[in-house]
């Protein structure tokens, strides 16, 4: 999977190589950037290594409602991403991410199970990772940017990338968490697909776990083993979409 990944490999977009600590959310120039968009991240930081260590992706966008800040902060503190430091972090607002609002395309239902489900207050910052001087061009990346969202996923998806200017994502991780307080499914048959769906905002790539089915268009890339990631280290494999 690396291997593939590696080919599609893209240069440091232009306007991280120039971020400078103290600089504004580069909100435009972010949200035109290849993205990895991961709903229910908890802390598991197996898609900031598959894709930046590839080069094929420098930006992520990570939402999940059950990780309080505090939790996610202590984690990015004792643990981080390997081999990275924090250049910067910047504390966002809704009106940051969506300065001209946005619509909901989900059902009247699923905005009121969305609406109560949140278990933590809700959070943004957006963090631009460096990597550790004398580590080497094979380690991954130079700087990554990461936007964390205590947020819920599928909403997430709506407001960020299903409104009149969309921009797709790169890729989208799913994962169904089962018994991990999910209202609905990120995999088939869910509102997230609905949604992608009717908005025509699909993905190029699906990371999937084994335990979460593709969505409908997508089939996986023959010839490439899965890999481990998540708190149980469940196989991923890399699905590309087949029709539009």
């Amino acid at each position: 999977m690396r291997n593939y990944l590696r080919s599609m490999r893209e240069n440091q977009p232009d306007w991280l190589t120039a971020f400078h600590s103290g600089d504004a959310f580069p909100r435009d120039e972010f949200f035109a950037s290849r993205i990895v968009f991961y709903p229910g991240s908890g802390k598991d930081g197996h898609p900031v290594q598959l894709f930046g260590s590839t080069h094929s992706v420098h930006c992520f966008v990570y939402a999940d409602y059950g990780v309080p800040r505090e939790s996610l902060e202590n984690a990015l503190q004792d643990h981080g991403f390997r081999g990275y430091t924090t250049l910067a972090r910047i504390e966002l607002s809704e009106h940051s991410l969506t300065p001209n609002g946005w619509a909901s395309h989900a059902s009247d239902t699923v905005r009121r199970t969305a609406q109560g489900n949140g278990s933590i207050a809700p959070f943004g910052f957006f963090e631009v990772l460096e990597r550790v001087h004398g580590l080497e061009d094979s380690h991954g990346a130079d700087r990554l940017a990461v936007l964390f969202l205590g947020a819920d996923g599928i909403a997430t998806y709506d407001a960020l990338f299903c409104q009149n200017a969309a921009i797709r994502p790169f890729a989208v991780v799913l994962q169904d968490h089962g018994f991990g307080g999910n209202y609905d499914r990120f995999g088939q048959g869910g509102q997230m697909e609905d949604i992608a769906n009717r908005c025509n905002v699909r993905p190029d790539f699906l990371l999937v776990a084994e335990n979460t089915q593709p969505w409908t268009g997508y089939q996986a890339i023959q010839n490439l083993e899965g890999e481990p990631g998540g708190e149980h280290n469940t196989i991923r494999h890399l699905y590309e979409r087949s029709s539009k």
